[in-house]
């Protein structure tokens, strides 16, 4: 007698406990594997945010950059623009009046 059963008790018991050790084992192993993958495409998911963020704040920098630089820059009207005259054959720009 083990455990005060007898051995046939105990055979049928441990029969029973060994496949349910192993099915917990097994269910175990599948979760950790799922749980790997989450955390797989969480880290992903986390770097892609972080690389969005910086995208954006280099396009709001560039933006930034652009207005101020457009600010500065002269407005043309198009009494300004030259256009080469094609009949003219010393090729002088000429400045186009309306």
């Amino acid at each position: 007698m083990i455990f005060g059963l007898p051995w046939f008790a105990v055979v049928a018991i441990v029969g029973i406990l060994i496949p349910l050790g192993g099915m917990f084992y097994s269910f175990k192993e599948k979760e950790l594997k799922m749980e790997e993958k989450r955390y797989a495409n969480s880290k992903e998911s986390q770097e892609l945010r972080k690389m969005i963020f910086s995208l954006k704040a280099r396009i709001e920098n560039i933006e930034s950059q652009l207005s101020k630089k457009e600010a500065h820059k002269p407005s043309i009207t198009i009494d300004d623009i030259e256009i080469k005259d094609e009949g003219d054959s010393n090729s002088d720009t000429s400045k186009v009046r309306g």
